[in-house]
Parts: C-alpha cells; sequence; structure tokens
C-alpha cells in the first residue's frame, strides 16, 4: 500500500474501533473517502483479522447494510497485580473486556524461584482459557512501587522490597513482552479507558495501601524521574506517632489506606458490616477516617484543581451518600469557597490493577494499526 492507503487503513480502523459497529456507507461519508477505497481497505482489514462482519443493520427498505465491528478476540493482552500474599491476572480483548481471571495464592519473593512459578501459572492459565502466544500482545504486571520510564525497571518498592526488579526475572520465562507499571497508575488507566474519559483528573486509589495517579492530556503524569502522582507520602503530621512504610511518619498513607482505617486482623468487611449494625465504636473511627480523607483530598486539590475520583478496593463498600458528606466536609475545611463537587466514585470495582495493566498494550496496539 501507499502512504496514502496505509493512512486509510488505519483511520478506517480507528473509526470502526471507536465506534464500536459501523456500516461501510456510514465509513465512506464520515471519513470522505468513495466506496471502493472503503471496501478495499476493508478487506484488507479483515485478511489481517483486525475487523469481521457482525450482522446487518436494521432496514425499512432495500437491503441491510453489513455491520462492520472490531475482532476483539484475536489480540489479547494480559494484565497482573503482585501482592504480598497473592498474585490475580485478567486477560483483555482489544475493546478492554475481561475474558479470563484467576488469583493464586503465592507469597512473594524477590527471586528466581518465585519468578518461575509466577510464569508457570501464567501459562497454565493460557493453555487453560486457550490464549495462543501469537494472539497475546503482551503482559502489564502491576507492582507497588515506582517504575522506570520504560517500564523495565521498579525504581523504588518499599512494600515489596523490589527495588531494582527489571523484568527479564519474568520475562525469560514468558514468549511475549512484559512491562511493569505503578499499581496506582493502573487503577487510573482502568477508570479512563473503561469509562472513556478524556478528563483532566487525580485519581485516590484507597486499598490496603493508598495510591495516587495524575491524568493530563488522556496521559498517566510521571514526572521527569517517575515520582509524580506519590502523593500518598505528603506529610499531614511530622510529630505523628503513625509511620508509613516509606521510613517517615505521618504520611496521608498512614491516615487514608484501608491499613489505617482497619484494626489488626480485622476486615474490611466485618468493619463495614459493624458499621451497618450501628456500632459505636466503628461509627467514630469511620467519622475520624472520613474527617482525614477529607483533609487528605482538600489538599490534593489545591495542587490540581481538576476531578477527583475515589478509586480502588474500597469503592465497593462506597455509595453517594458518602461523597456527599466528603464534599460537606470539605466545604467546611477549605481555604476556598467551592460551589460544586469536584468529587466521584470510580467504576472499576472488580480487580483495577490487573484490568489497568493490560490496558497499555492494548492502547499502543490500536495506536499502531
Amino acid at each position: 500500500m501507499d502512504r496514502n492507503s496505509n493512512d486509510n487503513y488505519s483511520r478506517i480502523f480507528n473509526l470502526i474501533y471507536q465506534r464500536e459497529k459501523i456500516s461501510k456507507q456510514e465509513i465512506a461519508l464520515e471519513l470522505n473517502l468513495s466506496l471502493p477505497t472503503v471496501s478495499s481497505n476493508l478487506t484488507e482489514l479483515k485478511k489481517n483479522k483486525l475487523i469481521r462482519i457482525g450482522g446487518k443493520f436494521e432496514s425499512q427498505v432495500g437491503r441491510r447494510a453489513k455491520a462492520y465491528s472490531v475482532s476483539a478476540n484475536t489480540h489479547i493482552s494480559l494484565g497482573i497485580e503482585i501482592f504480598k500474599e497473592h498474585v490475580t491476572i485478567s486477560a483483555l480483548d482489544l475493546n478492554g473486556k475481561e475474558t479470563a481471571t484467576a488469583t493464586e495464592k503465592l507469597s512473594y519473593s524477590n527471586d528466581d524461584a518465585y519468578f518461575k512459578k509466577l510464569a508457570t501459572w501464567i501459562n497454565s492459565f493460557t493453555g487453560k482459557n486457550k490464549l495462543a502466544d501469537k494472539h497475546i500482545l503482551g503482559i502489564g504486571m502491576g507492582v507497588q512501587g515506582l517504575v522506570s520510564h520504560d517500564g523495565q525497571t521498579v525504581l523504588w518498592g518499599k512494600i515489596l522490597e523490589s527495588t531494582g526488579l527489571t523484568t527479564e526475572s519474568l520475562g525469560k520465562y514468558l514468549p511475549y513482552p512484559v512491562s511493569f507499571y505503578h499499581d496506582a497508575d493502573c487503577v487510573a488507566a482502568a477508570e479512563q479507558f473503561l469509562t472513556n474519559s478524556h478528563q483532566d483528573t487525580t485519581y485516590l486509589s484507597i486499598g490496603e495501601h493508598l495510591g495516587t495517579a495524575i491524568v493530563s492530556n488522556n496521559r498517566i503524569y510521571s514526572g521527569e524521574n517517575g515520582r509524580s502522582g506519590t502523593m500518598e507520602h505528603i506529610t499531614l503530621n511530622m510529630q505523628s506517632d503513625r509511620k508509613c512504610y516509606c521510613g517517615r511518619h505521618g504520611c496521608i498513607e498512614t491516615y487514608c489506606s484501608m491499613s489505617s482505617l482497619l484494626n489488626e486482623d480485622e476486615s474490611i468487611e466485618d468493619f463495614m458490616a459493624s458499621l451497618k449494625a450501628g456500632d459505636e465504636e466503628t461509627q467514630e473511627r469511620w467519622h475520624v477516617y472520613l474527617n482525614f480523607l477529607a483533609e487528605a483530598i482538600n489538599n490534593l486539590h489545591m495542587f490540581l484543581d481538576n476531578r477527583l475520583v475515589i478509586a480502588g478496593e474500597l469503592i465497593r463498600y462506597l455509595d453517594s451518600s458518602v461523597i456527599k458528606n466528603l464534599d460537606q466536609r470539605i466545604r467546611n475545611i477549605t481555604a476556598f469557597p467551592e460551589d460544586h463537587s469536584y468529587l466521584s466514585l470510580g467504576m472499576v470495582t472488580a480487580r483495577p490493577v490487573a484490568i489497568g495493566a493490560a490496558i497499555p498494550r492494548i492502547e499502543s496496539f490500536v495506536e499502531s494499526i
């Protein structure tokens, strides 16, 4: 194909991808192309197994137009989230739909034996779900740490003591490329992609640990050294006896993570059950926690005056009433008048890190067509 043909090939694919289902006539009209040009490119896209005919549109008169859509299952991206005691994997098609998932108890250890076991489990997962290696775009690993710009090295991994880890540790056992992503960035990527949002947003991901991520111009903003967005380590109180895993005291992490909310050996399910039952001690803990959360959110909003999304594991137990509650608490403490809410709840309530870790490969592949 000549350059102009390649441009048309890409334009037609991306339009089909964006619209999910479209007819040949609509493509020609929207892209200002002739029907023969559209037909030849559709033939080539079908030959390359990038699109398919997905039925026909309804029509009151004449022949019904064929509906073209992306052949989403011909290319799969894998995402994995690694924690101290378990790993979770998700397989996503080109539309970002989760086609398979699994979780395995596997205690993290920064050595070859761990990554060999992990690779064996991943290969078992792909085999069980009939995911051929040639269809897999690659695997993204959501890690609790800062990651190099090329996604190949953990620059700082205090929680898992994984500083210096490279993708080669796992990649040497797998037939497709491996990339690292900061877990909070994964949550943001999942939310942006699956909600089709293009807004500049601050994501506050609340799980066992706290994570923050900044999306600007529809991209994760990580800064010169990959440290932007680590607002969980902003200090609320230097004199606090709450010690953060980073070594300092009084970080937002120590006030707003789920670990800071829960008692030892208490699960979030147990806490929420006690809260619903009206237990006074639990209610007081929740009240104090929301005050700290409002303080943290207010501080974050001073840095970035855009919408803020509360995401991560905790949102499974929250609803709009909590947003209203936080809005009121923020209005009571903010230095500036807030005439409308900038808060919202995330939508990805299950496996956001694994899902988000798979999305960059999908985006890169689509952009490459």
